[in-house]
């Protein structure tokens, strides 16, 4: 069942792969015109042998807990055809990341409860746990991402190791697409990360004040508030899937018409 809101509307997708073809199917089927346009892509590492050297550990099954604090690092994973041992459990930031481990066949061991974070990973994890009594740790994320759960789990003296499995680079959008952002053609943003809020400002500019800005959660709309960016919609669980359905239940949705 949808609710109407997004009936019409064309919607900015900032990031391709399964990602992107999931929520562009998602909004299709609520009758809206998804534009995907990616923002940023992931590249290789600077350091691809420490990367390799970190799958190649995991795979041993050197760790007794593996923690993924985003989708992409998921996708990581599964392009190098890294295989998750039984014995190693997996800790996911939030539900769309806890989705996208479940998508590529592994089990989620923990997800933490209430609005997705780093933060609330590291404290709730580290929370039930003793040292001594829990194997190796291992945090897959990329060059980016703020070292707040390894620095967490390090701090109350869990055995821990970080992988940088991939740098986030811009991309640089078709000038049709840009075109049609900057005169309100496309109605509805979808921010989904501080990167992509930075290259929309960085590639785009100012965007009418007829678009909706529509965040992924609060951490991304501090952050986009800050790049000048007025949101309009802020998910509140840290989930595209929220997002998309929390505005299409918006009647009517402003516009985009």
């Amino acid at each position: 069942m949808t609710g109407g809101g997004l009936r019409g509307a064309r919607v900015l997708v900032p990031r391709a792969g399964a990602w992107g073809e999931r929520v562009r199917a998602d909004l299709n089927s609520r009758g809206a015109e998804a534009v995907l346009a990616p923002l940023i892509s992931s590249a290789p590492p600077r350091d691809t042998a420490a990367r390799d050297r970190a799958f190649a550990a995991l795979a041993d099954g050197a760790y007794a807990w593996l923690f993924v604090t985003s989708a992409a690092s998921v996708e990581q994973l599964r392009q190098h055809d890294v295989a998750i041992p039984a014995t190693t459990r997996i800790a996911a930031v939030g539900r769309a990341t806890a989705r996208a481990v479940a998508d590529a066949g592994w089990d989620v061991d923990f997800v933490p409860a209430g609005a997705s974070s780093a933060t609330a990973l590291a404290a709730q994890w580290c929370a039930d746990r003793l040292p001594a009594a829990t194997g190796r740790a291992l945090v897959v994320r990329s060059d980016l991402a703020q070292a707040v759960v390894s620095d967490e789990l390090e701090v109350r003296g869990f055995a821990v190791d970080v992988c940088i499995a991939y740098r986030t680079v811009g991309v640089d959008l078709d000038p049709a697409v840009a075109e049609d952002l900057g005169s309100g053609d496309i109605g509805v943003v979808l921010l989904t990360s501080l990167s992509v809020g930075r290259e929309l400002r960085r590639q785009v500019g100012t965007l009418p004040a007829s678009t909706l800005v529509a965040s992924i959660g609060p951490g991304t709309t501090r952050d986009a508030s800050a790049l000048g960016f007025t949101v309009g919609h802020t998910a509140q669980s840290q989930s595209i899937d929220a997002l998309i359905a929390e505005l299409d239940a918006r009647v009517p949705l402003e516009k985009s018409s």
